[in-house]
Order: structure tokens, then C-alpha cells, then sequence
């Protein structure tokens, strides 16, 4: 599996999976405890992580890169 992108928001990172998964690229978020019970708003990067199997990792870093 492949880290995509990185988040502080887990809302966001859903977005992105669902966006992803319209594309035919199967994805998950994966998050620690803490960053589910205390979020981070605009404290940067978090530990709430959207990954991807290895195989798709090109095609996904591609699309997350030149969305519309």
C-alpha cells in the first residue's frame, strides 16, 4: 500500500477516497485514535492517511494532482 496524501481533516480525506473510487482506483483512509477524537483544523499535516495499493499509486498520485 501507498500513502497518497496526508491530512488533518477527516472529512477531506473521505472526499478524496470517494473521488478516487469514481476513478476505478480503490482506496481507504486510515487515522490514529487521536486524530479521530481531537481533529486538528489548520494545524497542517495529520496523521489521517488516504492510501492505495502499490499498483494504483502512479495513476492515483496523477489524478489527485490535476483534479479539475
Amino acid at each position: 500500500m501507498t500513502t497518497i496524501q496526508q491530512y488533518s481533516n477527516q472529512a477531506e480525506a473521505y472526499i478524496d477516497k470517494g473521488y478516487l473510487e469514481s476513478h476505478g482506483i480503490p482506496a481507504e483512509v486510515q487515522s490514529d485514535a487521536l486524530s479521530e477524537i481531537f481533529p486538528a483544523p489548520g494545524a497542517g499535516i495529520g496523521s489521517i492517511s488516504l492510501i492505495v495499493p502499490d499498483k494504483y499509486a502512479a495513476e492515483a498520485e496523477h489524478l489527485m494532482n490535476n483534479r479539475p
